[in-house]
């Protein structure tokens, strides 16, 4: 049982209707949000008429605002937003869900005169009419409007679509729109396709028209007409290839995926080793990691095992790729897979970056291999990448905790090397984390113990005192 004092549904009942509501009032005079959402629970139970008046008030507040909102009122607005928004697409809709309907169509009029007055650095305004445009699919197909109407609409708002709030419209309204829609939908989009004047360089409005047209030949399952969109210069790009390839697979024509995919294959250079490690975030693939998706997919398909096993192998030497191995080993006979695996992890440790070899043992996992590497090269440790070496050090404690103890090491290092200070908090954690595994390491092995590194970080860094105030309130430091 959860004590008195734990805010659950069951201890705030225990405080009873009359205490709550007062709760509640004191809250909405503080909190614009928070009376906003009463207003709506209130009109929501007095009928699905009422509720959608008091939201429609609310959308004309929106769409006639003009101040502009920066990253500190960005977080309220969105929750705001955000109500607004499930208020629609749940409350409403439970009950009148053709009025949802056409609230959450003037609710994603909104997106542009939004989008052009917030800061939406963080992309958290864009996500939720993204999460709007979703809804539109269920509502349509609960509300189920005309079929030519919705079509219209749906061509309307893929023209103008200008912050991407409607891309993938298409595909989540595509049940709705029924046979004649679909064929309302494609007359009116190949009419503005086809009248768009020639235009040098990148035509955006076209290039939309296209992706629509695509998303309703993939809901129809037809890879031809997908094919058909796709300009001849994009063809020769990797990853439209592997976008073609993925849907002939699908429709069974492997011979063809393999034709379109070989007619594009990418220049060696353009892989992981020829560019260096730096130019890559970590387990990403490079460039044309999805065209090898696909066209290892295509080999199997084809019943060439052993290419797509060589080219698996060639993908983990160069990249010390988890997804390529796996799928390597699981297509080896049973005991060949258990030595393929270890061969693995030993080139993994040798591996010319030190910080690949690590981030691969982690996502494997293979903890014991990761502590033999952080202990062969501690050195090579970058301790700038704080968001590998934190959680691999967390991750290392209990098999390792001498492992662990210098990869937080070389994070302290780099944020006081560095003069980091908006990292001070983090090395002062750092450093306690430190303290608190130094007695479960009973040898050093050649490493400062715990309080030889203290003195030297006292001896080196002396002057941040804003690193050492925190630090005293996080450990007692021994020297």
């Amino acid at each position: 049982m959860a004590p008195r004092t734990t805010v659950t549904a069951e201890t705030l009942v225990s405080l009873g209707v009359q205490r709550l509501a007062g709760i509640l009032l004191d809250l909405a005079g503080e909190h614009p949000t928070i009376k906003r959402r009463l207003r709506l629970e209130l009109a929501g139970h007095a009928g699905g008429e009422t509720i959608a008046a008091e939201i429609s008030k609310r959308l004309t507040t929106l769409k006639s605002a003009r101040s502009f909102i920066d990253w500190q009122k960005r977080s309220d607005f969105v929750r705001d937003l955000n109500l607004t928004r499930t208020m629609i697409a749940e409350r409403l809709a439970e009950t009148r869900p053709d009025l949802a309907l056409d609230l959450m169509w003037r609710f994603m009029d909104l997106a542009e005169p939004v989008l052009n007055r917030v800061d939406d650095s963080s992309g958290s305004v864009g996500e939720v009419f993204r999460a709007a445009c979703g809804d539109l699919g269920s509502l349509a197909t609960r509300a189920r409007p005309d079929p030519k109407q919705l079509a219209e609409r749906v061509a309307a708002a893929v023209t103008k679509n200008g912050y991407g709030e409607f891309d993938g419209l298409v595909s989540t309204i595509f049940p709705a729109l029924g046979e004649a829609g679909i064929v309302a939908l494609r007359t009116r989009l190949t009419a503005e396709l086809s009248s768009r004047p020639a235009k040098d360089g990148y035509d955006l409005q076209a290039a939309a028209l296209r992706r629509a047209l695509q998303d309703l030949a993939d809901g129809e399952g037809d890879v031809d007409a997908y094919i058909a969109l796709v300009p001849t210069e994009a063809r020769k790009r990797s990853d439209v290839a592997a976008q073609i390839g993925q849907r002939l697979l699908k429709a069974g024509r492997s011979e063809e995926a393999i034709r379109v995919l070989e007619a594009v294959v990418p220049r060696r250079q353009t892989r992981r080793g020829e560019l260096g490690d730096d130019l890559y975030p970590l387990g990403w693939g490079g460039p044309d990691g999805d065209w090898e998706g696909v066209y290892l997919d295509a080999l199997d398909a084809t019943g060439r095992t052993e290419d797509a096993q060589r080219i698996r192998w060639k993908a983990f030497e160069e990249q010390l790729s988890v997804e390529r191995l796996r799928a390597y080993l699981k297509a080896l006979p049973d005991f060949e897979d258990v030595l393929a695996e270890q061969k693995a992890m030993e080139y993994a440790l040798g591996f010319r970056s030190f910080s690949t070899a690590l981030h691969f043992l982690h996502a494997w996992p293979e903890p014991r291999q990761a502590a033999r590497l952080v202990l062969a090269r501690h050195a090579e440790i970058d301790g700038n990448l704080y968001y590998l070496l934190d959680p691999a050090a967390r991750w290392l404690e209990s098999t390792s905790p001498l492992a662990a103890t210098l990869l937080r090491r070389a994070m302290i290092a780099d944020t006081l090397d560095g003069a980091k200070s908006k990292r001070y908090r983090h090395a002062a954690r750092h450093l306690a984390e430190c303290q608190s595994l130094a007695s479960l390491i009973s040898d050093y092995g050649g490493f400062a113990s715990y309080t030889a590194f203290v003195a030297q970080l006292r001896a080196k860094h002396s002057r941040k005192v804003g690193f050492w105030a925190l630090v005293n309130d996080a450990v007692a430091v021994k020297v």
